[in-house]
């Protein structure tokens, strides 16, 4: 029986470090039967076309009819790192999932996750929405959240109730325990995965302080718009003085964001 298995990330849990590896393995997939469209070629028939004009057609038929199960991987598919205002995290969950599922060929067999620390996760989604969109601080950023009450428990039920299928949950500091174990868990086959490609857009994560400070004193004086050009250039460049890590939260608040994770993991029987 032909299935799809979803890995809807989340962001900044190294989806495109695991997606590197599932691109180079595809013609090892392939020979067993799965199908991985890639990133690229995912975000173009695929997640662009959420809530639009979705078609199977071409490749993405193609993919659907010669393999017995489809990897479909991509964290924007729930949503993307734009400012947080609901206990979802991933307000639009509901409405792009459902779409998506109304329009692709075959059921659904399993959901993939990966959940995280959420200061980490928090200031890792701070620093892609920086990349993408027009500057904001740190606190206009989270000012509509109540980062106290963060949990992952609202958008992983969410999931499971559109999907109707247990969500296969992976907290991210165990990602890198047994990476190939990982990799045949989420695809179902064993085979021998090939390596991540390197380069900036696979390694970036979080800014430095001295990065957050430059870009919040553009943003006072020119167009807020103007900081995605400069921190994509700062990406690619090596800072020359020493680093200080950007830590936007209260020691307070860390604490009580490391205890609602132990409660969610506690929850979903991950400890």
């Amino acid at each position: 029986m032909k299935k799809i298995i979803l890995h809807l990330g989340v962001h900044k849990t190294a989806t495109t470090h695991f997606q590197s590896r599932l691109y180079n393995s595809v013609n090892q997939l392939k020979d067993a039967g799965v199908g991985y469209l890639g990133l690229n070629e995912t975000r173009k028939h695929i997640t662009s076309k959420i809530n639009g004009d979705f078609k199977i057609g071409g490749d993405l038929e193609k993919l659907f009819t010669d393999n017995n199960t489809v990897i479909i991987s991509d964290e924007n598919i729930i949503g993307g790192t734009e400012k947080i205002s609901s206990e979802l995290i991933y307000p639009e969950v509901e409405q792009r999932l459902s779409f998506l599922l109304g329009k692709l060929p075959i059921s659904i067999g399993e959901v993939h996750i990966t959940i995280r620390d959420p200061e980490a996760y928090l200031i890792s989604r701070y620093c892609e929405y920086l990349r993408h969109y027009k500057f904001l601080s740190s606190s206009e950023y989270f000012d509509s959240f109540n980062l106290k009450a963060f949990s992952w428990l609202p958008l992983i039920r969410q999931i499971e109730k559109i999907t109707d299928r247990k969500v296969i949950v992976t907290p991210f500091e165990n990602l890198f325990n047994d990476e190939q174990k990982y990799l045949e868990t989420l695809c179902g086959v064993e085979v021998d995965f090939q390596q991540a490609e390197e380069g900036a857009a696979i390694r970036r994560s979080k800014i430095t302080q001295e990065t957050y400070r430059i870009l919040e004193h553009l943003a006072d004086h020119y167009p807020r718009h103007m900081t995605k050009k400069l921190i994509n250039m700062m990406d690619n460049n090596k800072q020359l003085s020493k680093g200080s890590a950007f830590r936007p939260f209260s020691d307070e608040l860390v604490k009580v964001l490391k205890d609602n994770y132990q409660v969610d993991k506690e929850v979903l029987g991950l400890n």
